[in-house]
């Protein structure tokens, strides 16, 4: 099996954990709470407590209830239904992925761009020994293969100057890519042949809601295994899946 993925960075600065903390905190409780109340219930200065405080009612993530009492801000629902959303987008892809792997014996993905990464949210592995491994909650480079033909069709992220060189195969001609980009955009798929992986062919597809891209579906195999024939096949999977998915998207957010 040939790992896609990569374990992220789990660094987090002490100010984002505090920050973090309040937040949960004010979750907990049924009344807003002060600066004093809040300072000693994580530990630290009231002058630490106000400045966190401070920098949270900047973003929306807490508001002032009054009489310098804080609570839970719309940020924060807001991150809620986005996570809402998100959890529900994963239900949607998850008997499509079964599908595609059944089907096509192949690995299949969803997964969300996030910076200049692209985030696995769900995986269905192939069948047999010899398949294409992807790990959940790990990340691949938002340029690669055929996610970053559709982030760049989309226009996630601008075409980078240099164009990144992962194996002998990837495209490097900036103009050459112009033309297949435009082929992605018109035809809602991405084919990738080794050009992430040297001797994996890829397909993939996006998710959209209207013309916003909120997702990836992608299904990957060895090159032996499938042929310029079988990627063409699988190409066709992973497109009626991400139409599939799509539409139901749509449905579900009309009846909210």
């Amino acid at each position: 099996m040939k790992d896609l993925f990569t374990p992220p960075n789990t660094k987090m600065a002490p100010a984002v954990g505090r920050a973090f903390a309040i937040l949960r905190l004010l979750s907990q409780t049924k009344e807003p709470q002060g600066v004093t109340a809040l300072a000693r219930a994580l530990g630290i200065g009231k002058s630490s407590a106000h400045a966190l405080l401070e920098a949270l009612l900047a973003t929306g993530a807490i508001e002032d209830a009054g009489k310098r009492q804080f609570r839970l801000g719309p940020l924060v629902e807001e991150l809620g239904r986005s996570r809402q959303g998100k959890r529900k987008l994963t239900e949607i892809c998850q008997p499509y992925l079964a599908e595609i792997a059944e089907q096509m014996g192949q690995t299949s993905v969803f997964g969300v761009p996030i910076g200049d990464r692209f985030r696995i949210v769900s995986v269905v592995e192939g069948r047999g020994l010899f398949r294409v491994k992807a790990v959940q909650d790990r990340s691949i480079p938002l340029l690669a293969g055929v996610v970053g033909k559709i982030a760049l069709a989309w226009k996630i992220v601008p075409v980078p100057q240099a164009l990144p060189r992962f194996t002998k195969d990837s495209v490097r001609d900036v103009s050459a890519l112009g033309h297949e980009l435009e082929r992605v955009r018109a035809e809602s798929l991405a084919l990738d042949r080794g050009e992430y992986l040297r001797g994996v062919y890829a397909a993939g597809s996006p998710i959209l809601d209207g013309e916003r891209l909120v997702g990836i579906v992608f299904s990957a195999g060895f090159q032996d295994h499938l042929g310029e024939e079988g990627l063409i096949s699988l190409g066709r999977a992973v497109a009626q899946a991400a139409r599939a998915v799509s539409r139901e998207l749509l449905e579900w957010k009309a009846e909210l």
